[in-house]
This record gives structure tokens, sequence and C-alpha cells, in this order.
């Protein structure tokens, strides 16, 4: 999903301030200075700022060391752009642990949350491991930073999906009607939705959604509960931006065991394209299905 945080957020993160290290030190109040510094330069979007507080050949690495920055030209665009998107976060950090592992130099484990403009936007938090050095100046400096895992809640880890979801949307094919709403449920924790299916020849169907985030497998799952009582389960699997793959089995109202493979491709904000292939339904394969759901307009007057 993600959400990959450290794509453009504060990976770099360094100190915050009431850090304590296994000994006291006089370090400790340049490290907090450079903790202090970051954080009030990224709220503010300074991007030179920000670059400044890293060493000449400092680096920031993503989770899965794919997306590797360095250099304070390239670090300073980095975050640049992120600042640029209408959704560029405000961040805080907890830190673990600083330790001075030897002259000049410290090691500082922690987590950093970031949370994005929107009123019901939740936050997410990455743990990440910081090196900082100590330079000619006496200023403490960034030389290394790296994602080591997602640390999100139930929430955070639906952050991205709960986004692009809400709200209510609509699809037509062949005479078949689809009306659907997603939501945040009374917890917080999981989206929930409604769909409504109408034909013309056909008694309509209503099935209840669930998507929740399963943190043994560290995947996030919905569930599909129609009220005819039929139910499937399933996973889904983000293969590329903006695009989800999702595995699904269950069982008819009539006891026929079900499964197919489909696709959830994003096309902006206000529409998607839903695929369903290698469909079956008691080991008989089914025709694909493509259908493209756009966002519904709100009626005029609505909050």
């Amino acid at each position: 999903m993600k959400t990959n945080l450290t794509a453009g957020l504060v990976l770099a993160l360094t100190l915050a301030s009431g850090l304590c290290a296994e000994e006291a030190s006089p370090e400790i109040a340049g490290l907090e200075k450079t903790a202090k510094d970051f954080v009030a330069a990224y709220n503010k979007k300074d991007a030179a700022a920000l670059a400044a507080l890293f060493t000449e050949t400092g680096e920031i690495t993503d989770l899965d060391a794919t997306d590797i920055t360095t250099g304070r030209e390239d670090i300073q665009a980095r975050y640049q752009a992120i600042f640029e998107a209408p959704d560029a976060p405000q961040i805080s950090i907890d830190v673990d642990s600083v330790r001075l592992v030897g002259k000049d130099l410290a090691i500082e484990d922690g987590t950093v949350h970031a949370t994005p403009p929107g009123d019901d936007d939740v936050a997410t938090s990455m743990d990440y491991t910081a090196v900082l050095q100590k330079g000619e100046d006496g200023a403490w400096r960034i030389a290394s930073t790296r994602d080591r895992e997602d640390s999100s809640d139930a929430a955070g880890q639906l952050a991205e999906l709960a986004k692009a979801l809400k709200g209510d949307w609509t699809a037509t094919r062949e005479g078949l009607r689809l009306d659907i709403a997603f939501g945040w449920d009374d917890s917080g924790n999981f989206l929930v939705g409604e769909m409504l299916a109408t034909a013309a020849d056909a008694k309509p169907v209503k099935t209840t959604i669930r998507i929740g985030w399963d943190p043994s497998r560290k995947t996030i799952t919905w569930w599909n509960f129609d009220d005819g009582g039929g139910f499937s389960k399933g996973d889904w699997t983000p293969v590329d931006d903006g695009k989800w793959l999702i595995r699904t089995e269950g069982v008819t109202e009539d006891g026929e065991v079900t499964s197919a493979n489909q696709t959830l491709t994003f096309d902006g904000p206000d529409a998607f394209v839903w695929d369903a292939g290698e469909r079956l339904v008691d080991g008989e394969k089914q025709p694909d299905v493509e259908m493209r759901v756009v966002r519904q307009t709100p009626e005029p007057g609505a909050q």
C-alpha cells in the first residue's frame, strides 16, 4: 500500500527535546538543537533549511532500500517536491534511544509521525535509524537516515486506501447499476461500505463491506456479506501506483464455492476501474467483468 512514508517524509529526522543518553553528555544539547531545527524547518516547508541539516554527502534511504537520495542538492529537491503536494503533512517524532558511538558520531532510533492536513485523514508512522556526525563547526548534521519498519496503527495502514475510496460511487454496465458508499466505522479502525446492485430483471442485492488491517500477516483484508447469505474474503496487495490486486474466495447463498482475481485501478481522484478475472463458481469459469466506477456528484447544497 503505501504508503511508503520515506519517499518523502521525514525519515531523516533526528532528535527531539527531552532526549536522554545512557550517560549525561554535553553533546546532547547539540543533538537536541539539530532535532528541533529539523522539525521546525519541515513544518515550515523550508527545503533549503532541511538540506543544510545534512552533511555534504548525507543520504536518505527508504524501507526497501530502493529509493536513495544522496547529497544536499538532491535532498533539497526531494523535500521541495514533497512540500509542493497539497497533502504535505506536518510531522512529530518520538525518540527511543540515542547513543554516542564514537568521536563526533551518534546513532538515533525513533519513530516519525506524519499527519496530513485533512480533518478526516489519519496519521502514519515509520520507525527509523539516523546516524549523525559532528562537524568542525561543532554542529551535528545527519549523515544517513533509513526507514526500519512501518509502525502505523490499523487506521494508518488503511490511510492511503481510505483517502482514495471514501465517498459515494456509482457504475452501470449492461443494465446493471451499482451504488457504493465507503467511510470509516465508529472505531476508526475499519473502512466500511454498502453496495446496492440493481437490475431490471432481478431483485436488488445489498452487500456490506468491511476492510481492515491484518497485523499478523501485514496485509489489508476485506470481508463481503450479501443480504442473501453469501460471503467472501480476500487480501489487497498494492502492485503499482494506484493499482491493487485482490484475491477473493467465498461462497454463495446456495453453498457454491467462488473465487476471483480482481484488480482495482484508480484513474484520478474520481474514478477507478474494477476488473474481475479467473472467476470460478463451483469450479466453472465465469466471464470476466470490467466496470468503470465514478464518484457521484454531491447533490446541490450537500455538505
